[in-house]
C-alpha cells in the first residue's frame, strides 16, 4: 500500500530520498503541500480501493484525508507568512498568522500527531519572533543551507592550496567578493548588457495582470479555508493501531 501511494507521488516528481532517511525532503514536502488538492483525492481513492479485512472504514479514510487536506492548506498559509522578509509583514499578516497557528494547533490535535520540536517552535515562537524582528523570511533554514553551499564551493576552490598560511586569506577574500553587493550589481548589469535585445511584440502587462489575478484568487481561497477551520467542525481521529502478526 505504501508503494502504491509513493507511485502516486512519483507522478508529480515527489520522491522519498535515501539520503534523507527514506523520507521526503523539504522541497518535496513543499510540493506536496502545494498540490494537496490534487494528490489527497488520489490517496483517498487508492485507500478506498483496498479490500483487506483489516482496512479502516470508508468514513475513517475520508475523514482522515479531509483533516490532512486542511492541515496541509494551513501549513501552506503559515509558510507564506513566515517567509516574509524583514519589514515586509503588515498588521494583517500578523493577524492571519496568529489565526492560522491556532488552526494548526487544533488540526494537529485532531490528527493525533506528535508535537515535535519543529512544530513546537512554529506554534510557540514563530509569531513572537516574526513580530520582534519584523519578518524572519531571510533567516530560515533554506537561507542557512544556501550559506553552507556557498562555503562548500569556496572550500573546493582552495582545498588544493599547498600554502596553508595563505589558504584562509584567499578563502576570506573569495567570500568577501561573493557577498559584495557592489560586485553582485556589476555582475548582474554585465550579464544584462550581454544579452541580445529582442523586440517585445506582446505587451508585458497581460501576464502580470494574470499573475496578480491568480494570486488574489489564491489568497481569497486561503482566507476562506482559514475562516472555515476556525469553526472547528472536525472530530478527533482515532489513533493508528497496528495489529500484531500473531
Amino acid at each position: 500500500m505504501i508503494a502504491d501511494l509513493e507511485n502516486i507521488l512519483d507522478r508529480y516528481n515527489i520522491t522519498v530520498a535515501a539520503y534523507h532517511g527514506g523520507k521526503l525532503n523539504g522541497v518535496d514536502c513543499c510540493e506536496l503541500i502545494r498540490l494537496t488538492k490534487e494528490i489527497l483525492p488520489l490517496f483517498q481513492a487508492q485507500l478506498l480501493d483496498v479490500s483487506h479485512p483489516d482496512r479502516c472504514s470508508s468514513d475513517t479514510i475520508k475523514q482522515t484525508c479531509e483533516v490532512h487536506n486542511d492541515l496541509f492548506s494551513t501549513l501552506d498559509l503559515i509558510s507564506l507568512k513566515i517567509r516574509l522578509k524583514y519589514k515586509e509583514p503588515k498588521e494583517e499578516d500578523y493577524s492571519i498568522l496568529d489565526r492560522s497557528l491556532n488552526n494548526l494547533d487544533y488540526l494537529w490535535k485532531v490528527a493525533n500527531l506528535s508535537f515535535t520540536p519543529k512544530i513546537h517552535s512554529i506554534l510557540a515562537h514563530a509569531l513572537e519572533q516574526m513580530s520582534r524582528l519584523q519578518g524572519i523570511g531571510d533567516m530560515l533554514e533554506d537561507d542557512v543551507e544556501h550559506i553552507h553551499q556557498m562555503a562548500a564551493r569556496i572550500e573546493m576552490q582552495t582545498s588544493r592550496m599547498n600554502n596553508k598560511a595563505l589558504k584562509p586569506f584567499i578563502h576570506s577574500k573569495v567570500e568577501a567578493i561573493q557577498n559584495s553587493h557592489a560586485i553582485k550589481e556589476k555582475i548582474t548589469e554585465s550579464q544584462h548588457n550581454a544579452k541580445r535585445a529582442f523586440k517585445k511584440r506582446n505587451p508585458v502587462t497581460v501576464p502580470l495582470e494574470k499573475n496578480a489575478k491568480l494570486k488574489t484568487e489564491r489568497d481569497k481561497m486561503r482566507n476562506e479555508k482559514m475562516q472555515n477551520l476556525e469553526k472547528k467542525t472536525h472530530s478527533n481521529l482515532d489513533p493508528i493501531k497496528f495489529k500484531s502478526n500473531k
